[in-house]
């Protein structure tokens, strides 16, 4: 069987144009002789439904326009969706066939209650579709693909319909330019199932996608792949039969987590300021590190015809001359810089103040869309009370500092554009205590940054942390300044969501006030589960065969609860979308737009410099 992977790039909501795209790659996939052509999940609606006030029209205009086309493409087609069941987002695939068209998940659901009285249409079967000689199955999320292997489905091809944006924690999130450090090659041996994924590509909402699609044989060679943040139509033929070795496999890429993440960013920008009706972005291009990768980032974003400079002259000869000298560089035109006088400010955060001024009066000027370079460390650690901020969209705030660290040595790998003084030029947040338990600032910083992480994107308790990091103190330490600062954190600017879970996400309840504490192993659930067990399940003194004590769960078994109840919350598993990352699809916003696919916008994830 033929399968082609329309890996494209299309606008949520522009409903006319992406069906016309639909059917002109149905008519390119028809000349190549695909049998079952496959697109993305964002290609048509984007990863989130609209909101309710407008789902009703959206849906009409969506059947009025798309139903005429249906018939008309030219080859079998898998398209994806996603729509709003009961307020929750639900991911569905019409498979198209001629005039016959079938939505592939309510089917299996349907087939799943046939025959059973009281059946419930709502439990969630998976789909296996006889199809061409071979049976299709269609996944959605992680969770989908778990159980295909778990619950023995019969299938020959899984189609993976990705709705999870980039993610920098997530190697999966990537698709097939991480399949070394991903899940697919294990999801393929473990199913025996050909793995077809296809990644969606540009931004939607604040979701980047990377594109990178690609097919698996069941034995875990990769077959095919498409490239990363390009459009793309891949071809190849499955054989359900085949029993391997591929003749002609691929190698699967080494995985370069920096690279990607600059791509994505790259994307992302591209999508947030198209998105905020701008063609050009300003910046202040200031004496940090931060500050020079942002306006980096523009450039090889946008170009430098379209990006706008604010250059704060401090009066410190070495820091200023390193800014001009960066935007030199950058090849920035002359009337897109403008030169601030703020050495008359009493201190750095006031000549900061007048340099977030100029940047506002200059996004004013020219139309242009202001950027600000905080991370996600400084929105966790760093209190925001008091300053000032004229950014539109901070496409770093959900990257640590360390990583901006990291991404500016890559990038400077690619073409030494930033001056080495700016290099080092980062600040530290003030944490009680924590700097003074390390050999260097960078250490402190990548300290807080893992304990951060390890908290928030992998929701790990701060006793889990301490085992395995040490500093009981500093980890205490920085994960209550993080909830210290939550009531006085204000509303966040535009921002790429580039992890698995935001801060946001890993907010208390305002006013809450119980902090947790490192705990010693006899504290733990699993030592309170098992005693409680035991004190209800005395021996059977009568018995002449007692049964055995019961043994306190070990920690993989208290994980595995804790991850069953997760996955019965709302937003779990198996709630209406279940993604993993305990996120809707598009919870992480949506995330528009790939390069080179817009007028005026810069057709390279990296700048001619």
């Amino acid at each position: 069987m033929r399968i082609g992977i329309a890996q494209i790039e299309t606008r949520a909501g522009d409903l006319e144009g992406n069906v016309e795209r639909l059917g002109e790659c149905a008519r390119r996939a028809a000349e190549k002789g695909v049998e079952l052509l496959v697109f993305p999940m964002a290609a048509l609606v984007g990863v989130t439904p609209v909101q309710s006030a407008d789902r009703e029209g959206f849906l009409l205009d969506l059947m009025e326009t798309l139903a005429p086309e249906l018939e008309e493409l030219a080859c079998p087609c898998l398209i994806p969706m996603v729509l709003s069941v009961d307020g929750s987002p639900l991911p569905e695939a019409l498979l198209v066939e001629g005039r016959e068209i079938k939505p592939v998940r309510l089917s299996a659901r349907l087939s799943s209650t046939k025959g059973r009285e009281g059946g419930d249409p709502s439990v969630d079967a998976l789909p296996e579709l006889p199809f061409h000689g071979a049976r299709l199955g269609v996944a959605f999320t992680y969770e989908d693909l778990d159980a295909y292997d778990d619950y023995e489905y019969d299938v020959d091809v899984i189609v993976f319909l990705s709705g999870y944006g980039f993610a920098a924690d997530d190697p999966s999130s990537a698709l097939g330019a991480a399949l070394q450090e991903g899940r697919f090659v294990a999801d393929a041996e473990a199913t025996g199932a050909w793995i077809v994924a296809a990644g969606s590509l540009g931004c939607y909402d604040a979701q980047v996608f990377c594109g990178s699609s690609f097919v698996l044989a069941p034995w875990g060679e990769l077959a095919a792949q498409a490239p990363s943040f390009e459009e793309d139509l891949l071809v190849y033929d499955v054989d359900p039969s085949a029993e391997g070795p591929l003749p002609e496999p691929l190698a699967a890429e080494v995985y370069d987590a920096p690279l990607m993440t600059w791509g994505a960013l790259s994307a992302g920008l591209s999508g947030l300021v198209r998105g905020a009706q701008g063609k050009t972005a300003c910046s202040v291009v200031g004496p940090s590190v931060s500050d020079a990768l942002l306006a980096v980032l523009a450039v090889d974003a946008l170009g430098p015809m379209n990006v706008c400079a604010v250059v704060p002259k401090t009066g410190d000869r070495e820091k200023d001359e390193a800014c001009l000298e960066l935007v030199r560089a950058l090849r920035l035109p002359e009337e897109n810089v403008e030169l601030v006088d703020v050495c008359g400010a009493q201190d750095s955060a006031a000549a900061r103040d007048l340099a977030e001024l100029a940047l506002a009066a200059l996004a004013r000027r020219t139309g242009g869309v202001a950027l600000g370079p905080r991370d996600k460390t400084g929105w966790a650690l760093d209190s925001c009370s008091g300053t000032l901020s004229a950014a539109l969209v901070e496409p770093f705030a959900d990257l640590y500092r360390s990583d901006l660290l990291e991404l500016s040595r890559v990038r400077s790998m690619i073409s030494p554009v930033i001056p080495m003084s700016l290099l080092g030029a980062y600040g530290v947040p003030e944490v009680a205590g924590v700097r003074d338990a390390f050999d260097s600032d960078e250490a402190a910083l990548e300290f807080m940054d893992l304990v951060l992480v390890s908290y928030v994107e992998w929701e790990r308790p701060v006793s889990d942390i301490v085992a395995e990091h040490g500093h009981a103190e500093e980890a205490l330490a920085v994960i209550g300044r993080m909830r210290e600062l939550e009531m006085t954190r204000p509303s966040r600017p535009l921002a790429l969501t580039l992890s698995s879970r935001t801060l946001d996400e890993a907010r208390s309840p305002l006013g809450f006030a119980w902090r947790d504490r490192v705990r010693e192993q006899s504290e733990r659930m699993g030592a309170f589960l098992g005693s409680v067990l035991s004190e209800s399940n005395p021996p059977d003194e009568e018995r002449q065969d007692p049964e055995p004590p019961i043994s306190a769960p070990t920690s993989g078994e208290i994980r595995d609860i804790m991850g069953h109840l997760r996955d019965f919350s709302v937003g779990g598993a198996f709630s209406a979308f279940g993604l993993g990352r305990e996120q809707e699809c598009g919870t992480n916003d949506d995330r528009p737009g790939g390069p080179g696919q817009h007028h005026g916008h810069w057709e390279s994830p990296f700048s001619e410099n």
